[in-house]
């Protein structure tokens, strides 16, 4: 190991050991949790500002110290009870919340309100800790140094099958369309002429997409069914940040504290278009100015154009973006904003944990406003006005941003060094020098449409095919007609559109049906390892929709699992579980809260499956089960 994975090995080999032996001296000491809000006014007014910028987690390394400081601190809460209106104890989760419950209270429901702030102080925020033939065929110069062309080729795969393809020089012969690229001269952004602008427009069944010729940017898109037009620019910028401790604020792993507004990086654009007849891909590369040799940023815009005979709403209504970002200089971070004529009033979407979406209004803070309007985006965030919505895709999570009406802004880099002994010692000054490549997708329509399209997209973005290929073996090549589609077994398995199959998988683990023999036979220690259940598959099936965003999408859906996966065996037995698999649905006594919105109702839907193994799916419901197959 290097010295730095060696001492995070220790720091990590410390925490748990620790942690576990700490646990084991008295009965009382279980996983901690306490009414949050008593110990933050506490917290706030006994702790030193340098305290509290440490950070949770770097407060826990050291378990015997934490447990016997924690037993002090309980010790004298309680002797105070009466001066502090508050006891305290250690406690599971579970005791937490049986605790809460017991109270019988009617809960606000919080909206748009995150249970956790982001932005805890005045300076800082946590970024961090957060087919058919292949008839269709193009072939263009690659975008990249190390490969001469980029293979383009349009097939159609259901869920859980695939297709093997062979590939090889025709000399001529229905031979693949090669790409043809047109290059633009390099364009000095800061002298552009505003008044005799010349638009370049990039076309497909669902958008046209406008470049203007003096500054080579992208100028606007037109939702082609709608013929709704957005103005739409986009730019590289990079907030400069503080290395030293004793300057002020820092940035590394966990927090983001630049020391003003991000400034624009590039002077200069250029631009080539790469046209075939299935993608179009335009190339704008960013220098820092007219006459550098190397470009720092680059976008990579694909549009697709779908042949007849294929279904491609999804394909021709994403414009996918591939972008390229680095090295960075030391201490910046680096951000692609797109700026649109959309009156959004700085209200910017996001999702929470890629499931919900939250409402992210901007607010003026007297400190540090950059960084504490940033939020976590795990794959979707979006702008509109009343009519339009401009969502982005990506397929990892980013910090994001609405710095001004009609902009959102996304973080795609950062490298950052400082002197704070901590981040020294373990490595997390985020000192990266690499080059990232992160794709996000556009979607441009209405917010019926939208709405409809970015649940799968999502998916289509997260789950994309993986490719093998590999030298020819030998076997004669097949023709087009005698291509077949393969599945795991037997029938591919689809899905109603609405629904999602999200885990499909044996579990590793030989788990009894019974959680409490489960537990029993924990404790008396006659838990054994074993080999995995290969009779027994963990299922789980979720609804894409929330109720009221679609009125087809966001119905119940009613699925026969039976028929649903006949293509991989003959299932014999369907038993429902709890969302962790652990426990038996039927044995569960679910909670119902009551709701000052909604007093009379609680969460929870019918859990009945019917005895022709089909069950009925509510929205944003996630259903799990081990489904039994007949042995083979």
């Amino acid at each position: 190991m290097t010295p730095s994975k060696e001492s995070m090995h220790a720091y990590a080999a410390n925490v748990y050991t620790s942690v576990v032996e700490e646990l084991m001296k008295g009965k009382q000491r279980k996983f901690i949790a306490v009414e949050q809000e008593f110990f933050r006014l506490w917290w706030d007014g006994i702790a030193t500002d340098r305290h509290k910028q440490q950070g949770c987690d770097k407060q826990f390394f050291n378990a015997s110290v934490q447990y016997s400081n924690m037993d002090l601190l309980l010790d004298y809460i309680n002797k105070h009870s009466d001066e502090f209106g508050v006891t305290v104890q250690y406690a599971t989760v579970g005791d937490y919340f049986q605790a809460v419950y017991s109270r019988n209270f009617t809960w606000e429901i919080r909206d748009s309100q995150d249970f956790l702030p982001y932005s805890t102080g005045s300076s800082r925020l946590p970024l961090a800790c957060i087919i058919a033939a292949p008839s269709v065929f193009q072939v263009q110069s690659s975008a990249e140094s190390h490969s001469t062309y980029d293979l383009y080729i349009l097939v159609e795969i259901s869920g859980l099958s695939y297709r093997k393809y062979n590939v090889k020089p025709l000399n001529g012969k229905q031979s693949a369309f090669i790409g043809k690229s047109v290059k633009y001269k390099r364009k000095d952004i800061t002298r552009a002429d505003q008044q005799s602008r010349q638009l370049l427009p990039v076309v497909n069944d669902c958008y046209q997409v406008l470049f203007d010729q003096n500054t080579n940017l992208m100028h606007s898109i037109t939702e082609r069914e709608t013929n709704q037009t957005v103005r739409l620019t986009q730019e590289f910028l990079e907030y400069h940040v503080n290395g030293d401790v004793m300057k002020g604020p820092i940035s590394d792993n966990y927090l983001f504290a630049p020391n003003a507004s991000a400034v624009t990086v590039s002077k200069a654009v250029g631009l080539e278009v790469v046209s075939g007849n299935l993608m179009t891909e335009i190339r704008q590369y960013f220098y820092s100015n007219i006459t550098s040799q190397d470009y720092v940023y680059a976008v990579y815009t694909r549009m697709y154009t779908v042949p007849e005979g294929y279904d491609g709403k999804l394909l021709c209504h994403r414009i996918e973006q591939e972008y390229s970002v680095g090295p960075l200089e030391l201490n910046r971070e680096a951000v692609l904003r797109t700026s649109t004529n959309l009156n959004t009033g700085q209200l910017l979407y996001t999702d929470s944990n890629g499931y919900q979406i939250q409402k992210r209004p901007f607010k003026a803070y007297e400190n540090n406003t950059v960084a504490r309007n940033y939020y976590p985006m795990v794959q979707t965030t979006y702008i509109e006005d009343d009519t339009t919505r401009l969502m982005l895709l990506a397929e990892r999570a980013h910090g994001v941003s609405s710095q001004g009406n009609g902009q959102v802004e996304v973080m795609l880099h950062r490298r950052l060094w400082n002197n704070l002994q901590w981040d020294l010692n373990y490595n997390l000054t985020l000192n990266d020098s690499s080059v990232v490549r992160p794709v996000i997708w556009l979607i441009l329509g209405s917010k019926a449409v939208t709405n409809i399209l970015y649940r799968t997209s999502g998916l289509a973005l997260e789950h994309r095919p993986v490719v093998l290929f590999g030298a020819l073996s030998g076997d004669k090549a097949k023709l087009p007609g005698q291509l077949q589609q393969n599945s795991v077994h037997g029938s591919p398995v689809t899905v109603p559109p609405n629904l999602h199959l999200q885990t499909l998988s044996i579990p590793g683990w030989r788990y009894s049906s019974n959680h409490s023999e489960q537990v029993h036979s924990i404790r008396v220690g006659k838990q054994k390892e074993g080999d995995a259940d290969f009779s027994r598959v963990l299922l789980r099936i979720r609804h894409l929709y929330e109720v009221g965003e679609d009125p087809v999408l966001s119905q119940p859906v009613m699925v026969n699992l039976k028929s649903l996966l006949k293509g991989l065996g003959s299932v014999m037995v369907l038993e429902e579980r709890s969302l962790t698999g652990t426990w038996d649905v039927n044995t569960l006594k679910r909670w119902k809260w009551k709701t000052a919105q909604y007093p009379s109702k609680g969460f929870s839907n019918s859990t009945k499956t019917s005895e022709n193994f089909t069950v009925t799916v509510h929205p944003k419901e996630i259903r799990t089960f081990f489904v039994y197959f007949q042995g083979q």
